[in-house]
């Protein structure tokens, strides 16, 4: 007979519950539970469009400059669908890639040496892995060192960090100086060094030239990616946690990811095939419900009626980049691969952002303002972005610059969601036929939980 157990997890953003079904020593069903409701979306309603810059990047600590960026362009949007033009100057488009994508990199970094590697050591008392025991090993703390450094780049653009709310409609409020951008290039260099040094075991533009696995072995010297990669075959990490092996990006970044959808093959991406199913959740369009069906505050969503993974290893699907497409071949969308992806989007954003850094033109405009107040402006606006854990929607309807109705759809819901009538969320399924509670465990981790988010 099917045993069941439930855990909390509290090593991740915020709190989830996971209640596992076993039988014959494997996980048969799994349900992700979000047990705390938040309602930021509730909170909106009724205030200023303009106060969203403000209250949402509280939505969490650790992607809130992805919300700002979701609700500048929800704004932006907004007024375009009004039929106002907004001009929005290049120095400002990239200020905004910069900074988001140093939240980006100061996440993964965290995400890899705080949790995943972590929990190597549940599985194994090696003395090889002492170097990433919390709080006493040495590439733990090396890594949470270089993680806040990155993060100085959003304070110098932002004022500060987190909940930085600098990015408005027409651009930002900040105006860098040549120290101002000299400063931000050398934080860039230095997380470069210490990317190459202990992450990927070399150069960094020499390891985006990498199209398999094999070459990247070959290749690098010691580094905590190959270690990782080994510690996956070793514990049958390389196969295990598919999913649906669909994979969904909603907006371009230059040089780092582009937008589409991948079911086999790569189509262009629709925000109006977007929908949010209630049948599993407590939060429904009437309010709430609380029948014995229901186990989670977040909804189930969908994209043309199917659940879709999105995350960075979407981002890189999306992209085409040939080592993933390889790795696809072999492994599929698996806990090692999806752990790859983002490891891999730390080197891409942070060549990127030495990019994006050296073609600010500090001569040249950062804000425009908006043709009209706010406070003329009625309609409805959609800001897209891709955060850390993945896709961001933010959805906006307002009544001369007042929100009438505000709607989130955060990277975790999509894939931390609750089931439908006909799917588990991506997540669910790939931790069906896990073998143990640690590797149950890992495998939700691997999809960068944050419950925060789920229950925005």
């Amino acid at each position: 007979m099917p045993k069941v157990r439930k855990v909390v997890l509290n090593r991740v953003e915020g709190e989830i519950q996971l209640k596992l079904v076993w039988e014959k020593g494997k996980v048969k069903d799994a349900f992700i539970i979000a047990p705390n409701f938040r309602g930021f979306e509730f909170i909106l309603e009724g205030k200023p469009a303009l106060d969203a810059l403000v209250i949402n990047p509280r939505i969490c600590g650790i992607c809130g400059h992805a919300h700002l960026i979701a609700t500048t362009k929800a704004i932006e949007n907004l007024y375009e669908n009004a039929g106002l033009k907004i001009d929005i100057p290049q120095n400002a488009r990239l200020i905004r890639d910069i900074t988001l994508g140093a939240e980006i990199i100061q996440n993964h970094l965290r995400w890899f040496y705080m949790f995943v590697m972590p929990d190597f050591l549940k599985l194994e008392k090696s003395k090889k892995l002492k170097d990433f025991e919390p709080i006493k090993g040495y590439k733990w703390q090396k890594a949470v060192d270089f993680s806040s450094r990155i993060v100085k780049v959003i304070a110098i653009f932002g004022g500060q960090w987190p909940h930085t709310s600098y990015s408005v409609p027409g651009g930002v409020v900040c105006d860098p100086t040549t120290f101002d951008l000299t400063e931000a290039k050398s934080i860039v260099d230095s997380v470069v060094g210490f990317a190459q040094q202990e992450i990927f075991g070399m150069d960094i533009e020499d390891y985006l030239s990498v199209s398999s696995e094999e070459e990247y072995l070959k290749k690098s010297k010691n580094s905590d990616l190959k270690k990782f990669i080994f510690m996956c075959k070793k514990h049958q990490l390389d196969h295990a946690g598919k999913s649906y092996h669909r994979f969904l990006t909603v907006c371009d970044m230059e040089y780092a990811f582009s937008k589409g959808i991948t079911k086999k093959k790569r189509r262009n991406f629709y925000v109006e095939k977007v929908r949010e199913i209630d049948s599993y959740s407590y939060l429904t369009e009437n309010g709430f419900s609380f029948d014995k069906n229901r186990y989670s505050w977040a909804k189930a969503v969908r994209y043309d009626g199917l659940p879709y993974e999105t995350s960075p290893l979407s981002r890189r699907i999306n992209s085409r980049e040939k080592l993933f497409i390889n790795l696809l071949k072999h492994y599929r969308d698996s806990y090692m691969v999806r752990m790859w992806a983002r490891i891999d989007e730390i080197a891409r954003l942070l060549y990127a952002m030495k990019m994006w850094i050296e073609s600010i033109k500090p001569s040249e405009p950062f804000y425009i303002p908006p043709p009209a107040d706010i406070k003329e402006i009625s309609g409805k606006g959609v800001g897209l972005c891709e955060a850390a854990r993945g896709s961001l929607i933010h959805q906006l309807t307002a009544e001369k610059g007042i929100i009438k109705k505000y709607n989130i759809i955060t990277p975790s819901t999509w894939n931390l969601g609750p089931r439908c009538e006909k799917y588990l969320s991506p997540a669910e399924k790939a931790i069906k036929g896990a073998d143990s509670q640690i590797k149950a465990e890992m495998i939700l981790r691997s999809f960068d939980v944050c419950s925060v988010c789920t229950t925005h």
